[in-house]
């Protein structure tokens, strides 16, 4: 027997904000902010509208802690990654494991932040650019860093910053072509595994001096 879908009013258990945000990121990543209403939201969560209303006033607020928290995650990882210690290879290495299974684990990730980079949605114009920027700043500051060394080969280490972000987002943003491309869920051990292999030879294809 199929289980009744729970009707939207007290949960069993309070919802936090953290608890709506995640109900709400997947929501968003398949559509957009427009294409999403703060009702369905509610319904997924199975809880009423007004109670959602309790902790987010409007559905910019929502949607401006979903992407908040996503960047975070990102931002978080790369002060986990210890970038200033150890050797440069190691911390690139490194690094790109980390948001490698960062991204493959929140699916809806990549596909919040490429919605907002490539079509300034709602987030970046009501502020978020300057966190976004601040994320990709921080690359920046390590790859310059490493150049400064020797341990990367000399080059613009903001086009870098650029160009390391696009390897890392897109395929998962676009996970049903790349699952398509590569013959496999892409979300799958084994396709994270690869992928994320493939990242690292790449990110030091691009940063590494040539031997």
């Amino acid at each position: 027997m199929r289980p009744r879908k729970r009707k939207a009013g007290r949960p069993a258990h309070a919802l936090t904000p953290a608890d709506l945000v995640a109900v709400a990121a997947p929501l968003f990543a398949a559509r957009g902010a427009q294409g999403v209403s703060l009702r369905e939201v509610a319904e997924a969560a199975g809880i009423r509208k007004a109670s959602l209303l309790h902790h987010f006033e409007n559905k910019e607020t929502l949607y401006t802690a979903v992407v908040d928290t996503a960047l975070a995650s990102l931002q978080t990882l790369i002060a986990d990654a210890r970038l200033d210690e150890g050797d440069f290879a190691l911390r690139l290495d490194r690094l790109g494991e980390l948001v490698c299974k960062a991204l493959s684990t929140r699916p809806e990730t990549a596909r919040l932040l490429l919605y907002e980079l490539v079509g300034e949605g709602p987030y970046l114009r009501s502020g978020g650019a300057e966190r976004v920027q601040a994320t990709l700043e921080l690359t920046t500051a390590f790859l310059e860093a490493g150049m400064e060394t020797g341990a990367f080969r000399r080059s613009d280490a903001r086009q870098l910053a650029l160009s390391i972000a696009g390897l890392h987002l897109l395929p998962f943003a676009a996970a049903p072509a790349s699952s398509a491309l590569l013959g496999g869920e892409l979300f799958s051990p084994t396709q994270v595994e690869a992928r994320t292999t493939a990242v690292l030879e790449q990110v030091r294809a691009l940063c590494l001096p040539v031997l």
